[in-house]
């Protein structure tokens, strides 16, 4: 064999003595989906809240929350407040997009959850100027979490709470 053709076969073959984690290719972006993990938080003197969170999407900046409604009364969701935090402890306010027929709205927009009914809600980390921090140009990377407070109405009763949602 000449030397160039043996060169050649090296290059080929060497990938084998590689070890396995070099051998692939880095992807630059997550192939696998964010984990996320939602607690509901009653406020002291509270008892269970009565809505459901039943399932959550997670992306930089921004989680899908789907609720629902257990109960046999409409319920009133009041989100009074919220943050996201940074993995480094750096804090945005929230904005609030409603689901279907629901205008997207800032996070003191009421969204009403019928009853036997689901809501998706979109939640978004907003930038000082009220723009999304996506649109800013500042990726919010994960670990991060997201504290929502909120009222619920429900027939006559209130419960105050906290959605947490941790991402990572």
């Amino acid at each position: 064999a000449s030397p160039r053709g043996l060169a050649a076969l090296l290059l080929l073959s060497g990938c084998q003595f590689l070890p396995p984690e070099l051998r692939k290719p880095k992807m630059p972006f997550r192939m696998s989906p964010l984990k996320h993990e939602v607690t509901l938080q009653p406020a002291p003197g509270m008892g269970p809240a009565p809505f459901k969170v039943d399932q959550a999407q997670a992306s930089p900046a921004e989680v899908k929350l789907t609720l629902s409604n257990p109960g046999a009364f409409a319920i009133r969701v009041l989100w009074t407040e919220g943050t996201f935090i940074t993995a480094d402890s750096i804090t945005y306010p929230i904005g609030v997009k409603g689901g279907p027929g629901q205008k997207g709205g800032v996070a003191s927009d009421p969204t009403t959850i019928e009853p036997k009914g689901l809501v998706q809600v979109t939640v978004i980390a907003v930038a000082k100027d009220g723009k999304p921090v996506v649109a800013a140009g500042k990726p919010m990377e994960p670990p991060y979490r997201v504290g929502l407070k909120v009222t619920i109405e429900t027939s006559g009763e209130k419960w105050k709470g906290t959605v947490w949602v941790f991402v990572s």
